[in-house]
């Protein structure tokens, strides 16, 4: 409640508090138990004329037939006078109280005259002693607490009813007037269950004693808090300011969402905001500015907590109650666009009021109408100002790096630098790894100090890549400072496809390129990501290219024909849900904006709309001669020089080495397990013992070892020494 001075000086709180004691001292003076009769009072009830009430209105006033014998009425000792008087105050200290929280109550809960003095009754009775031990010695009480029986006995006025309609005008009412109907479901109190009425089997409900729901008691009280019913169910969402930051462009999109839903809220109970975007965080934050746009307290529910009907009918129930009570907003986090999420989101919007805000990666058909509003992070050159202002020196070069890599929020940002101003590799470093624990079991990160010059291709296939890598290191640059951004709806991410036999380098390069462009690479494990339930394989896809894009990482798909494969015609249902399957792919990896890399040694296997999808295509032929005496000599030359004297590495014979036809990766695997060959005997790598290594790997691969074309694989014969006399003829 608010405490600033009234017109008098006076604040809501005097108010609040001059509405009780009128209160208290109305229902002392009212709540007087019956006694017995006496024969000065009687004449004057004898003699007044009766008005016909109506059967649930009679009660212990009414005079009691047993038998043929008429018993005298109990008649009350209290000062009906008085009691007048004291309701003059009351209405008098409502009048003056038009922040009270009870007639805030009353109002947004529509309750009748007759509702407010049930609720008064109730009130009192749990905070103020004295109320509740007058309300024990009334004969309607059960066990000393009100029932519905002792509000209808006090709202008796025999000397009011019998009046016209214009002396019942001038005379004030002991109480408002009963009607039966404030006990019905269908009313605010039983409705909001602001009462609660404990009806043992066998007992009339009028009879049942009543409580004021703790909730209600603590709110008039001036307590605000979350029901403690749904509370568990529910997370606040607290606005930090120096977190949640929005740039101009985010502050104009939540505005103009602000005006629709101000538009849609004024003409129904609810509006309902759909925030839609990939990144869960990019959604909290809009979130939380749209309710503090409209100075709103914002929680968050899970859709799937409320998808039992009886749970989400008795949190729907509570949580309006709550919405009339105070400042709230409720987002609901839905996990994806499933028909069962879609079901199910309609059903919970259907009995919730008030701003809901729904929390979705993808736009959902829900049967109530609602705003939509796509959740953008900042530009590319608002983040690339907040970069060069948040740098140590301004850096620009880093800046544009950073600003063009990772896709952040302001606050992100603003976070990441602790207050102080740092370096570009240090802010690099922190974003590249964030996305780690989110890809861990859909994907096996690759450590690699592999380089473009570690790889031999042919000339044309090698500028291919540094193609790539160029590419990804400056696409910030022909995207956002050329303006091509604006010319492209889709397909900004460089998507290639390696294609060569096993072990001609293909994950080597995407190694390579990894370790360029600083970045992690993921390779995708395809037995964590497909599944055989319908729907799972792209929710598991999903989070590998959300996760992705958060960290900027490098994502290698291995033996992509696995999982991009050919889509078939339709013969069951297993192969129209297998073809959904690719057309997501497509669909995502065209919308991706980072770095994929896919690997097959069956090109023919792809399907061919996600070969046009293909930005760049590489061959990896089988190595030739020079490559693979390149690769010969770039697989030893990372040994230190002290390792490559003991091993003999400069007594090979590499061109001998280059002349059988093997691949790159026979070759580094010969070469690993001839040291451990040399290691195991007297320390010196030969070539009879990468000859033998060469054969153990041949035979792995289902290739013969042709002798042939291992024959100059032998060790160099030592130099005899001769006599010096034979040598001087």
């Amino acid at each position: 409640m608010t405490s600033e001075p009234g017109p008098a000086g006076s604040t809501a709180t005097d108010h609040e508090d001059a509405v009780f004691e009128a209160a208290t001292r109305w229902l002392r003076a009212l709540l007087v138990p019956p006694v017995s009769p006496a024969s000065n009072v009687l004449e004057p009830l004898v003699q007044a004329p009766k008005k016909r009430r109506a059967w649930w209105q009679r009660t212990w006033r009414d005079v009691e037939v047993t038998g043929n014998a008429t018993a005298l009425p109990l008649v009350a000792s209290r000062d009906d006078e008085f009691v007048r008087r004291a309701r003059q105050d009351l209405e008098v200290a409502l009048d003056g109280a038009l922040e009270s929280r009870l007639l805030h109550v009353c109002g947004v809960f529509g309750l009748s005259e007759f509702e407010r003095d049930i609720l008064i009754l109730l009130l009192l009775h749990a905070i103020n002693t004295e109320i509740a031990r007058l309300c024990s010695a009334m004969p309607e009480s059960d066990l000393g607490r009100p029932t519905f029986a002792l509000a209808l006995g006090l709202a008796e006025d025999p000397v009011w009813e019998v009046l016209d309609a214009a002396e019942q005008h001038r005379l004030t009412r002991l109480t408002a007037r009963p009607t039966w109907a404030a006990l019905s479901p269908e009313r605010p109190l039983r409705h909001w269950r602001l009462v609660e009425i404990t009806q043992p089997a066998g007992q009339p409900l009028v009879t049942s004693p009543l409580r004021l729901d703790e909730r209600i008691v603590n709110y008039l009280m001036g307590i605000d808090y979350l029901d403690d019913r749904i509370a568990p169910l529910c997370q606040r969402q607290l606005f930090a300011a120096g977190r949640d930051v929005l740039t101009s462009s985010q502050d104009a999109a939540i505005a103009r969402g602000h005006r629709t839903a101000q538009e849609q809220l004024g003409a129904v109970d609810r509006s309902v905001v759909q925030l839609v975007g990939s990144d869960a965080f990019t959604r909290r934050l809009f979130a939380a500015h749209f309710a503090e746009g409209w100075g709103l307290d914002l929680y968050r529910v899970p859709l799937d907590v409320l998808s039992e009907a009886n749970v989400a009918h008795d949190f729907a129930r509570l949580w309006n109650r709550e919405c009339r009570l105070q400042d709230l907003a409720l987002v609901v986090e839905v996990p994806d666009a499933s028909a069962l999420s879609q079901h199910l989101l309609t059903r919970v919007l259907a009995v919730l009021d008030g701003l809901v805000v729904v929390d979705a990666p993808e736009p959902l058909r829900a049967a109530l109408p609602s705003v939509l509003l796509d959740v953008t992070r900042p530009t590319h050159s608002e983040q690339l100002a907040l970069w060069i202002e948040a740098l140590e020196g301004g850096d620009e070069q880093w800046a544009e790096r950073l600003a063009g890599q990772f896709d952040l929020n302001a606050g992100e940002i603003g976070s990441a630098l602790t207050g102080t101003p740092s370096s570009g590799p240090a802010q690099w470093h922190h974003f590249r790894t964030r996305g780690r624990v989110q890809l861990a079991d859909l994907a096996q990160r690759t450590v690699s100090s592999t380089g473009l010059d570690d790889v031999f291709l042919p000339a044309e296939d090698k500028r291919m890549l540094e193609q790539i890598r160029d590419q990804a290191r400056h696409r910030a640059t022909v995207y956002d400072r050329y303006g091509f951004r604006r010319q492209l709806a889709r397909g900004l991410g460089i998507t290639a496809l390696f294609t060569g036999e096993s072990g001609t380098g293909k994950t080597m390069a995407a190694e390579a390129l990894a370790g360029e462009l600083e970045l992690d690479l993921y390779r995708i494990d395809l037995s964590g990501v497909v599944s055989k339930y319908i729907g799972e394989t792209e929710k598991n896809l999903k989070r590998v290219f959300d996760a992705a894009e958060q960290s900027g990482a490098v994502l290698l798909f291995d033996e992509a024909d696995a999982i991009f494969g050919k889509r078939s015609e339709v013969q069951d249902s297993h192969d129209r849900y297998a073809n959904i399957e690719v057309s997501y792919l497509l669909q995502r990896m065209e919308a991706y904006e980072g770095l994929a890399i896919l690997t097959t040694n069956m090109k023919n296997a792809l399907d061919q709309a996600f070969l046009r999808r293909l930005r760049f295509i590489v061959s990896f032929p089988f190595p030739g001669p020079v490559e693979r005496r390149k690769i010969w000599v770039g697989t030893f030359s990372g040994l230190d020089e002290p390792a490559r004297q003991r091993l003999g590495i400069d007594s090979l014979d590499f061109d001998a080495l280059a002349k059988p036809g093997i691949t790159g990766g026979q070759i580094r695997n010969i070469a690993v397990n001839a040291a451990f060959l040399a290691a195991a005997r007297d320390g010196v790598l030969t070539m009879t013992l990468l000859a033998d290594a060469a054969r153990d790997e041949l035979r792995k691969s289902g290739r013969p070892f042709v002798a042939a074309d291992f024959a100059a694989w032998t060790n160099p014969q030592p130099r005899r020494n001769l006599p010096e006399t034979e040598e001087a003829r």
